[in-house]
């Protein structure tokens, strides 16, 4: 049977094929025709048959058959993240730029799967009421983005998924189990873009299980958040272990942009972003004035960010105000948008020095060229992604010495800072000269092309290494004590798995109420309904005891395999025989 008839997205939907290729003319022409879910009623036969037809018709869509050396010859990169423009977060703008360079050289198929918000969440999230009322309508809007600003047209797959946004966490959630959007047999290699993110509340086949390689790329500082919170120590000390775990059940392997992050089990850190062509492209134009003699840069400083307070904004206005006497005459500009933009510009106007903030605007925008400083104290990103484009159109980056900020000291612009006096210093200096002209070596750092790079090659993606790895089990794990560890993995990954599948418990570790499964809107949208038509796709949800059973199983679980995980560690560093990790376990 094809894959679309697998239940492409979630148990008990019907195959209605809105994600795979959505952009490709036959899709649109089958999502017209067939745009009502096939008969539950149909026998297996009769499905059969329709299969075959559709399969004739539109051999572009419905793949029956990969033959081994087509897979071995291509790999299938399924790229998943938790963001998708218009919203001009990094997990919706790096992961497209991702899927694009990967799929230019055509040596691979690639896949991007985003997210899809009802219209009551998209006028929440998106900026300048752009709303949408259906994913293709917004693929074009994404497609249309990203070709007007590589200058060449992508021709990697996309798919959307049920998603909703938790305001309490300012972030898209996903609904449901999302590793069904790719066919079973389609199911090669997985990038997980925030893999924490995307398996808090994953309830579902694991990634592993699904994906012959999964790797996961760390974008966000959680755990700087969550130190903010009132129960910092506690909450850290827990998602800290979650989210380690977590990768370790559902990830081959972790690629950290820096080392601000949390230590992840299998990782590496190297940064595997760059930046939107057109930020060089204006970099070049400003280095050509300043060789002509001209003065490429009129205006002062600014900074530009999503408009909450734990995105820099506490830091720099309190500098601001701390130090506006040695900063004298400083006049400086904010953009942004996001749920603080009220409270900071209060704020803002209460300063001595002139701090204006406007509403959040493209990088690339104009507006922002002549601007020749860009003033960045935040601490709490992975690697700020406005600080690469600054850099890139030329300008002065002054930064915190911070490890987020590591990728960036090789730049002749960046300036750092190790205290608050150092903030001081940097900024006038900064003010007071002319920026560097970079090597063109240097540009190409900041680059996708060598970002993409950079990306397979600690990806372990060259060559035939993940054809290779397909030959044995995806946790090839030799000795017993490492087995011992595997098994510590399942009972975790299936703890996870229990407590997440019920609503009382998923409620209470903070997943989004009726999160489990996608209700009747995001079904109509997406085209998903039930086996029995009725459009609504919860399951049963279980009595409340039993998921307070399980709530408190999961914590007790939790703080278990903490203690044998400590034991385990400090096992090995001991160097004990090597039955000793399994007699832990089973201790």
């Amino acid at each position: 049977m094809s894959a679309y008839l697998q239940l492409p997205c979630f148990t008990r939907y019907a195959p209605l094929a809105v994600c795979h290729v959505y952009h490709a003319l036959p899709t649109v022409v089958l999502h017209k025709r067939f745009n009502k879910p096939f008969p539950h009623f149909l026998q297996a036969s009769q499905t059969v048959a329709l299969t075959q037809l559709l399969s004739s018709r539109h051999s572009l869509l419905i793949r029956k058959d990969f033959s081994t050396k087509i897979q071995r010859k291509q790999q299938h990169i399924a790229i998943f993240t938790t963001a998708s423009l218009p919203w001009l977060t990094g997990t919706a703008v790096n992961p497209l730029f991702r899927a694009a360079y990967l799929a230019k050289d055509g040596e691979r198929r690639v896949t991007l799967v985003i997210p899809w918000l009802s219209l009551i969440d998209q006028k929440r999230v998106y900026p300048g009421n752009i709303t949408f009322t259906s994913p293709k309508e917004q693929e074009a809007y994404v497609r249309w983005w990203l070709e007007d600003r590589t200058g060449f047209t992508s021709t990697f797959d996309t798919c959307f998924y049920p998603g909703k946004f938790a305001a309490d966490k300012k972030s898209i959630l996903a609904v449901g189990d999302i590793t069904e959007i790719i066919p079973d047999e389609e199911a090669d290699i997985a990038v997980l873009e925030e893999p924490e993110h995307l398996t808090w509340f994953h309830h579902g086949k694991r990634w592993k299980a699904k994906f012959r390689f999964v790797v996961g790329i760390v974008h966000t500082n959680y755990l700087e958040y969550v130190k903010r919170e009132k129960n910092d120590r506690l909450q850290a000390f827990l998602l800290e272990f979650v989210n380690s775990w977590l990768a370790r059940v559902h990830c081959h392997k972790v690629i950290r942009l820096s080392a601000a992050t949390q230590e992840y089990p299998n990782s590496i850190v190297c940064n595997v972003h760059g930046v939107n062509p057109k930020f060089l492209e204006i970099g070049k134009k400003k280095m050509e004035q300043q060789q002509n003699g001209n003065k490429a840069f009129t205006k002062g400083a600014y900074y530009i960010g999503r408009m909450v307070w734990s995105k820099g904004y506490e830091e720099l206005l309190g500098l601001l105000d701390i130090y506006h006497k040695e900063l004298a005459g400083l006049e400086m500009d904010l953009y942004g948008n996001g749920e603080d933009f009220d409270q900071i510009q209060r704020a803002a106007k209460k300063l001595k020095l002139v701090v204006r903030v406007y509403p959040g605007r493209d990088h690339a925008d104009p507006i922002f060229h002549d601007y020749k400083v860009f003033l960045n104290p935040s601490t709490t990103d992975v690697v700020c992604t406005a600080t690469a484009e600054a850099l890139a159109m030329g300008k002065i980056v002054v930064c915190a010495n911070h490890h987020s900020n590591d990728f960036f000291k090789q730049f002749p612009n960046c300036r750092t800072y190790d205290d608050r006096n150092g903030f001081v210093e940097a900024t006038l200096k900064a003010l007071a000269e002319e920026p560097a002209q970079p090597t063109d070596a240097q540009t190409h750092q900041l680059s996708w092309e060598s970002a993409t790079e950079r990306f397979l090659q600690v990806a372990e993606l060259v060559g035939d290494v993940v054809t290779e790895r397909s030959k044995s089990p995806s946790r090839h794990l030799e000795s017993e004590s490492l087995n011992s560890k595997r098994i510590i993995e399942d009972a975790f990954g299936y703890l996870h798995y229990v407590a997440s599948g019920f609503e009382t418990s998923r409620r209470a570790l903070g997943a989004i109420p009726g999160s489990l499964q996608p209700d009747e809107q995001l079904c109509k949208e997406l085209g998903l309904v039930t086996e029995l038509g009725k459009g609504h796709c919860h399951r049963p949800n279980g009595s409340r005891f039993g998921s307070v059973l399980v709530l408190v199983g999961s914590v007790i679980g939790v703080l278990f395999l903490k203690s044998v995980t400590l034991k385990l560690s400090v096992n090995a560093r001991v160097g004990s025989n090597k039955h000793a990790l399994l007699r832990l376990h089973l201790a």
